[in-house]
C-alpha cells in the first residue's frame, strides 16, 4: 500500500518557517574557472537572489588557491578562498609550495586547506605522492589552525 497523506496534518517546512535563521553558504563554486571570468558578477547575483550568502571557492592548485584568494578579496564577505593541491595534482608538488600555500593560508579570505586527499580512481598522481601531499597539507591545517575540506574517492581501507 502506498503512504497516504493525510489532509488534516500540516507538514511543518523548518527551512521555509526558520529562513531568517539559516546562513547559505555554498562551499563547492568553483570560480576561477575561466567560465566564470565573463559574468562573475550576474553569478554573484543570482546566487544572492537565491539566498546564498556565502560562497567557498575550493582550489585544486597552487595557481587556482592564488586566484580564489585574489577574487576573494575582490568580493570581501561574499567569496571566500581555500589553499590546497588536489590528488590529481599531487604529482606538480614543488619544495616552495608549503610555504606559499601557507602564506595564501593565513589571510582571512581563505577559510580551510584544500581541496586536498587521496584520489585513487584514476592514475593522475600516485599513491605515494597523493598521501605525502595529504599529509603535507594535514600538517600545514594543524599549523595554521584551518579546517581541511576533504577529497576521499576509492581509498576507503586507508581512512
Amino acid at each position: 500500500m502506498a503512504f497516504q497523506p493525510n489532509s488534516t496534518v500540516k507538514v511543518l517546512d523548518p527551512i521555509r518557517e526558520n529562513y531568517d535563521n539559516y546562513l547559505l553558504i555554498d562551499v563547492g563554486s568553483n570560480m576561477v574557472n575561466k567560465k566564470f571570468s565573463r559574468d562573475l558578477e550576474s553569478v554573484l547575483q543570482r546566487a544572492k537572489d537565491s539566498g546564498v550568502q556565502k560562497i567557498i571557492v575550493p582550489c585544486t592548485s597552487l595557481r587556482t588557491s592564488k586566484e580564489a584568494l585574489r577574487l576573494a578579496r575582490i568580493y570581501p564577505g561574499a567569496l571566500y578562498s581555500t589553499a590546497g593541491i588536489h590528488p590529481h595534482e599531487a604529482k606538480s608538488w614543488e619544495d616552495n609550495y608549503y610555504d606559499e600555500l601557507r602564506d595564501i593560508a593565513k589571510n582571512p579570505e581563505c577559510v580551510a586547506i584544500g581541496i586536498c586527499g587521496l584520489d585513487y580512481n584514476k592514475d593522475f598522481s600516485s599513491p605515494d605522492i597523493q598521501r605525502k601531499v595529504f599529509e603535507l597539507q594535514i600538517s600545514l591545517a594543524k599549523e595554521i589552525k584551518k579546517p581541511i575540506m576533504l577529497h576521499q574517492k576509492e581509498h576507503m581501507k586507508i581512512f
